[in-house]
């Protein structure tokens, strides 16, 4: 589904449950796939169409005006987003009635993150040279190491099937 057809589903779902026509009786769901049933009038399925007929809908049925800051104050509680990430998004670590476990956790993260390596080489200055170029070896490594890797898999398949 491209991505403007989902917006516009997502725009048609929550004009349809804020408009005051809609129903169980005579929504979408209730009805063929190839019309559905709007405040008592048949309308195409299609989501583009039915978006632009629903909002002339709801449009007619609105006998007052909305300022521009009601009007996105209403859209906007209409909306199903997730809430904004925090500081502290990803970073946390669920812990139950077991420490243990939640410590293991994240002494994994930490390692994998490589955070007590990086405090230590915060601790004394590096200078910008020699620090691009450890970095640059670091991304050399990994490479060559990703590389091996993939080599012995695939040698390793190949032995496997003969």
């Amino acid at each position: 589904m491209s991505l403007a057809r989902q917006f516009t589903s997502t725009l048609l779902r929550n004009v349809l449950l804020s408009s005051s026509y809609w129903s169980s009786s005579c929504g979408i769901l209730s009805q063929s796939p190839y019309t559905a049933q709007f405040g008592g009038r048949f309308m195409s399925t299609d989501p583009i169409r039915f978006a632009v007929q629903a909002l002339r809908k709801a449009g007619q049925s609105k006998s007052k005006h909305l300022t521009p800051a009601e009007a996105w104050a209403q859209r906007s509680a209409l909306l199903d987003l997730s809430p904004p990430a925090d500081a502290y998004a990803g970073r946390r670590i669920p812990v139950n009635s077991d420490l243990r476990s939640a410590f293991l956790k994240l002494s994994r993260r930490l390692q994998k993150n490589s955070v007590f390596r990086e405090w230590k080489s915060a601790l004394r200055h590096e200078k910008r040279g020699i620090k691009r170029s450890r970095l640059r070896s670091e991304r050399w490594r990994r490479r060559f190491a990703d590389e091996v890797r993939k080599k012995v898999q695939l040698v390793s398949t190949i032995r496997r099937r003969a």
